[in-house]
Formats: C-alpha cells, sequence, structure tokens
C-alpha cells in the first residue's frame, strides 16, 4: 500500500477488530521499524511486560493492516493505552482515531469510566504545535494529568481522558402513542380516556388527571420477545439488560426501498464494505424511510404493503450474532408471508422491534441503544421506549 493510498483510506471503510497477542507485537515490530520514531504514538518496552491479559485491536483496510493498539485495566475503572501505531505517519489522526473510538467502545461495554495514555514530546515545541497530541488526542478529548521533564529533550506527558454521557448525544427512536397511530387493524390500536378526580385525602385541594389505557401489546414502537413465536422462549421480563443495551448498527437503504423492497444480504454486505463486519452483540437497525409516513396512518398501513426483510439477509445478520433486529416499519416480513423473519430472529432466541423512529439521526456504525420495554410478566410484545445514543464527536 503506498502512502497516496493510505492518506486517502477513509475511515468509515476501515475494519477494526479484535486480535490476538501474537499477530498484534508482529504488527508493533513491523509499523514501528517502518516509521520514524514521532509516529510511534505510545511505546512500552514489550519485553517487561506480562501481555498475558492485554487487549489489542487492529485497523485493516482491504487486506491490509494499517495500524493496532494494546490496552491493559490498570484498576477497575481505568484502562491504559500501552501502545498505538500505525503503518504510514499520514494516518495518525484517521487510523488512530478509529482506534481510539474502538478503546472508547470496550470501556463502555465493559464499565470503565476513564482512559489514560502516555505521549511525548520535544522540549522545544508548545504542546499545542505537537501533532501527535494536538491533531489525536486533544481532538479525542484527552487533557493533560502529569508532566514529567526527562534528561533527553523531551518531556513525557501522562493525558487522561473522563467517559461519561456528556460524550452522546440522545436521539428518540419512539413513536408518540395516540388514538390515531398506524397499527395492524381492528382492535389493535390505542385508546385513552382521561378524567381530573379528587381524592377523599386531598380535602378538595388537589385534583389528580387519571388515565385508563387501551391498547394491543404491539402496537407503536414496540419489542417482540422470543416468546411470541415459541412457547419456550423468553418473555418480555426475562430478556437480560446486556441484550437490551448493547452497540448498534443502522443499515440504511431508503434510497433504493420502495414498498414491496425487501433488504438482501447484498445491501448487508454492501454495509460491512463501508462500515466493517457488524460486531457480536450487535443491534441492527434496518432503516427504509418508512417512518416518515408515520403520522400518515392510512399512507404508513399501506393496506399492510411495505418494505421488509429477507430470509437470506436474516439468516446473515444471525450469523453475525447480533442482539436483535429493529425496523421502520410495522414488521420485518412482508405481510401475508408466513413470517419466516420472526422465525429465524425470534428462534434464535433474539428480539424483534417494529415501528423504530428517527434511526436515520444515529451514525451507522458508531452509536448504542437502550430498548426498554415495559418489563411485562410472560409478556411475549410489549410497547417501548427506544432511545439511541449518538457521539458528539464524528469519525470524520
Amino acid at each position: 500500500m503506498n502512502a497516496e493510498t493510505t492518506t486517502e483510506t477513509r475511515l468509515k471503510k476501515l475494519d477494526i477488530r479484535r486480535i490476538e497477542q501474537q499477530l498484534a507485537i508482529e504488527l508493533y515490530h513491523s509499523m514501528k521499524s517502518a516509521l520514524p520514531e514521532t509516529s510511534v504514538l505510545t511505546d512500552v518496552s514489550l519485553e517487561k511486560q506480562s501481555l498475558h491479559d492485554r487487549i489489542y485491536f487492529a485497523a485493516r483496510h482491504e487486506n491490509n493492516f494499517v495500524g493496532v493498539i494494546s490496552i491493559a485495566s490498570t484498576n477497575l475503572h481505568n484502562i491504559h493505552i500501552e501502545f498505538l501505531v500505525v503503518n504510514h505517519p499520514d494516518l495518525l489522526q484517521t487510523v488512530g482515531t478509529r482506534l481510539l473510538l474502538a478503546v472508547e467502545n470496550f470501556c463502555h461495554e465493559n464499565g470503565y469510566s476513564s482512559l489514560t495514555v502516555e505521549t511525548l514530546f520535544s522540549k522545544q515545541n508548545d504542546l499545542t504545535e505537537d501533532p501527535i497530541f494536538y491533531y489525536l488526542y486533544s481532538k479525542a478529548g484527552y487533557k493533560p494529568l502529569i508532566e514529567i521533564s526527562l534528561d533527553t529533550n523531551q518531556i513525557k506527558l501522562l493525558l487522561q481522558k473522563i467517559l461519561g454521557l456528556n460524550d452522546f448525544t440522545f436521539i428518540d427512536l419512539t413513536h408518540s402513542l395516540s388514538a390515531d397511530v398506524p397499527h395492524w387493524g381492528v382492535d389493535v390500536g390505542f385508546k385513552y380516556n382521561a378524567r381530573y378526580i379528587q381524592t377523599p385525602e386531598s380535602a378538595g385541594q388537589v385534583r389528580f388527571r387519571v388515565q385508563r389505557l387501551e391498547m394491543s401489546a404491539g402496537i407503536g414502537t414496540h419489542l417482540d420477545a422470543p416468546s411470541h413465536c415459541f412457547e419456550n422462549g423468553q418473555a418480555v421480563a426475562a430478556i437480560p439488560l446486556q441484550s437490551l443495551i448493547s452497540p448498534c448498527r443502522v443499515i440504511d437503504v431508503s434510497a433504493k426501498a420502495h414498498e414491496t423492497y425487501s433488504v438482501t444480504e447484498e445491501d448487508i454486505a454492501l454495509f460491512e464494505e463501508e462500515f466493517g463486519t457488524i460486531p457480536r452483540g450487535a443491534f441492527v437497525i434496518i432503516y427504509t424511510g418508512w417512518d416518515q409516513r408515520w403520522n400518515q396512518p392510512e399512507k404508513y398501513r399501506n393496506e399492510k404493503i411495505f418494505p421488509n426483510v429477507s430470509v437470506e439477509a436474516a439468516r446473515l445478520l444471525l450469523s453475525r450474532g447480533i442482539t436483535g433486529l429493529g425496523i421502520d416499519t410495522l414488521s420485518p416480513d412482508a405481510f401475508g408471508s408466513s413470517f419466516p423473519v420472526h422465525e429465524l430472529i425470534l428462534g434464535a432466541g433474539k428480539y424483534i422491534i417494529e415501528n423504530v423512529a428517527n434511526a436515520n439521526q444515529l451514525d451507522p456504525a458508531d452509536g448504542y441503544v437502550f430498548a426498554l420495554p415495559m418489563k411485562i410478566s410472560d409478556g411475549t410484545e410489549a410497547p417501548m421506549r427506544l432511545i439511541g445514543m449518538k457521539r458528539k464527536r464524528t469519525l470524520a
């Protein structure tokens, strides 16, 4: 891979994956030996470290590894970045940023609240002139914590980043419920009445507006549990939180979707070519653009004709180890079919979320979802609040 090709590498084309120790160390040495010393972002003495408990991620573009990062837990709350190298100096920002994001995702998923890293810069230069710090760590939100003057002409700087919800923007992926929302048909809609009452205890001073709800469990943005189709499947209340709070991938087919469009294996392959392989444990949303019809119930219902997901695509998604499948229509299955996608997804112990809103506002490959269904014992379906998280800083 020549310099011109590497400098034009697009972030979203990179495949970030966890790798084994032997490959990580081989990549480290090969990349480091080919670079100027200033291009090695963080260096540790590999020979002095016990590396059996280290975790490594690599960035690959097409068939070439272009970067590698090593991390280790220093305590229950902190992850330390031990080294990060790329195979060309011009990739410090692009590949380095994606590897740092992979580490942040690991921290969020495993309960770590901070990251630390060491870097060196010259005593002759102002810190903001240092390309490694300013163009990578500073933009990624790292702050100087400890500065140590070395005997040489360099300064060692310990940087820290505190992780938290302030790093994200929240997106409501839920449609509001009202009496005229789209639904499957007769007696499965949403009804409620409300009135103000006074209680004896309030002595006439306070009135409470109470509401009575009448609805199908499968109304609006809602979750289908495995028990929806399988008697021995998990009910809504039994789905573990770690499956309901997960990384998210959004496959956008809105540019070509029409009322009878069925998402194909090729759609998934095109997504993965652009954004990398869908990771295990991710929740996948199919965005068709159909949610734009929500406030026009008849048009949304469309005599039960709407974009859906093919059986082949569902099988491919299951092979990736997804936690569940979401779509912005009434169902991932075409009406009139034998509901094979429901059978596949729910039969594998995963869940389905239908009538997803605003999925196009999420990052296609760098978001999270909180799927919060009503905790109904023995429930096979449940209305829910679906919340997405989008990182405030972009990958570009």
